[in-house]
């Protein structure tokens, strides 16, 4: 009878600790693979955020401005606010698309608080539908490229089967002109 006790406690009490040794494994590894790629990450994505900075029609060098004043609305977050040299403004937004955070974008402001272009940093859209305002830039974001008021925004037509990620882009620039607007004192203008 102590046999049988002995191994019914074995049973009960060997898997709960092997399953709580495996799990203490690979926790730490997880840590151990975030810690050796945190840095590569976060540099990838400063470099993928320049490289669309540059991509603005008549970019200068950049410079982020850090004391601004986001104007997030119900799709849009204003996350940096940039400036060149030439007066140029840039502000990093990301928006929900048909995805939540769908589409991180640069949208470029002139001094006279219009759009001067939008370049994408990452769209995670429904392929074929929702990226297709990335790949087929004529149908929505060149007709955004120019605008000064979020009326005249708001008033640009979507793209067809790609609603939920054209109404994204529009807020996005939305939030773009708001966030300009509201920081003209630390833009200098």
């Amino acid at each position: 009878m102590a046999d049988t006790a002995k191994t019914s406690a074995k049973t009960m009490v060997i898997p709960p600790l092997v399953l709580a040794l495996i799990c203490a494994v690979c926790c730490g590894l997880l840590v151990l693979a975030n810690s050796v790629t945190k840095d590569k990450i976060a540099a990838a994505e400063a470099a993928s955020i320049q490289d669309s900075l540059q991509e603005l029609p008549d970019a200068g060098t950049f410079t982020e401005i850090p004391d601004f004043t986001p104007e997030d609305n119900d799709r849009a977050a204003a996350t940096a606010l940039y400036m060149d040299e030439k007066g140029q403004a840039a502000v990093l937004i990301t928006a929900d698309g048909y995805n939540k955070g769908g589409l991180q974008v640069v949208v470029g402001v002139d001094r006279d608080g219009a759009v001067t272009g939008i370049s994408f940093v990452t769209v995670s859209e429904t392929p074929g539908l929702g990226t297709k305002v990335q790949s087929n830039p004529e149908l929505l974001v060149d007709n955004l490229v120019g605008l000064s008021d979020t009326a005249a925004v708001d008033g640009v037509d979507g793209i067809t089967g790609a609603t939920y990620s054209s109404k994204g882009m529009k807020a996005a620039v939305d939030c773009a002109l708001d966030t300009v607007g509201a920081n003209q004192e630390v833009l200098g203008a």
